[in-house]
């Protein structure tokens, strides 16, 4: 009977023993180095942009071992930080920041150190504006409307930015030239497009809703490019005028210039088989006045039947656009 005795005092001891050990253990002061990041969230349905929305940071803990193990658990997959605050730049101390957090509070460890200590913060409010969308198809010429829908997007753009800016905004919607080059002439086809900003709007944190439109059109013919090294400059003016004036030109030709036309009219002005002229228009009262410069008028291919196709046609510099002339009066011979 005694044996039974102290089997079961010896089993109690060894249980009490080992609930004292682990008390003991999940008790003891402890420091840990945890590495984690800081995520910042504005208010719930605030119209606020925090640049960055994050920073790692490695904060040294104190507390109870339970405790720490706690906050591990919470850190493994970040930290989410509050943010209300007025625009502007703002410091942040990430150990008061992260010894605020309720569910850290709790946990009973407490952040002691933290790398990097402090970092600043940049908050901006946004505003809401309406802008019109316009399309982009940059490999085909379309036949008749085209159709976007939805017509205006919501852009939440910073107030600092939307201060500076135009009254009105307009986007394109742009359908890729891979999608394009699969598409058949003569049939309407309808196809999401991504919504672009324009260039002063680029990487300045624009919220764009919705971010894609659909777009609905008829492909009339599919077009190609060619860059020309240079384009021969042509003038014309009333014939009549030659008589009295003539018109000479100090630069003859156009310096790179980009053609965009349809692919079988492209394929003949890259062979050489079709010309492309700058095209310069005089009227009778640019000759009377002898003016010295003007703007080319088009550029236009001359087929081989004489017929000439105007064609969209871009210059890397448009001062060259802005033709010299020199236009001097036509001695009459002495009779």
């Amino acid at each position: 009977m005694k044996r039974k005795d102290d089997t079961l005092a010896i089993v109690f001891v060894t249980v009490l023993t080992v609930i004292i050990w682990i008390w003991s253990a999940t008790r003891t002061e402890d420091t840990r180095n945890i590495s984690t990041t800081l995520h910042f969230k504005a208010p719930e349905g605030s119209s606020v942009t925090i640049t960055p929305e994050s920073k790692p940071v490695r904060l040294t803990f104190k507390g109870p071992r339970a405790s720490i193990d706690t906050v591990e658990e919470l850190c493994a997959n970040g930290l989410h930080i509050p943010i209300s605050l007025e625009d502007g730049d703002a410091t942040i101390n990430a150990t008061t920041t992260v010894n605020a957090i309720d569910a850290v509070r709790i946990s009973g460890a407490v952040v002691i150190t933290a790398d990097p200590s402090t970092f600043t913060i940049h908050v901006q409010s946004l505003v809401t504006v309406e802008a019109s969308v316009q399309f982009s198809l940059p490999s085909v010429q379309v036949s008749g409307d085209v159709t976007v829908d939805p017509s205006t997007v919501l852009l939440q753009i910073p107030t600092e930015i939307r201060n500076s800016m135009a009254e009105s905004i307009t986007v394109t919607a742009v359908v890729d030239d891979n999608v394009l080059a699969k598409l058949e002439p003569g049939i309407v086809h309808t196809q999401s497009a991504a919504i672009t900003l324009p260039d002063y709007l680029e990487n300045k944190g624009i919220i764009v809703e919705p971010n894609r439109v659909s777009l609905s059109f008829k492909i009339q013919s599919k077009t190609g490019k060619t860059t020309l090294p240079q384009v021969r400059v042509l003038i014309a003016a009333p014939a009549e005028d030659y008589s009295e004036y003539a018109v000479s030109l100090p630069v003859k030709v156009i310096p790179n210039v980009s053609i965009e036309a349809d692919n079988e009219l492209i394929a003949n002005i890259a062979s050489g088989d079709v010309t492309v002229y700058a095209i310069v228009r005089l009227a009778s009262r640019d000759m009377e006045q002898q003016i010295t410069s003007k703007l080319v008028t088009s550029f236009v291919a001359m087929l081989e039947d004489g017929t000439g196709v105007q064609v969209q046609a871009t210059v890397e510099d448009i001062s060259v656009l802005d033709v010299a002339l020199a236009i001097t009066p036509v001695v009459a011979p002495t009779p």
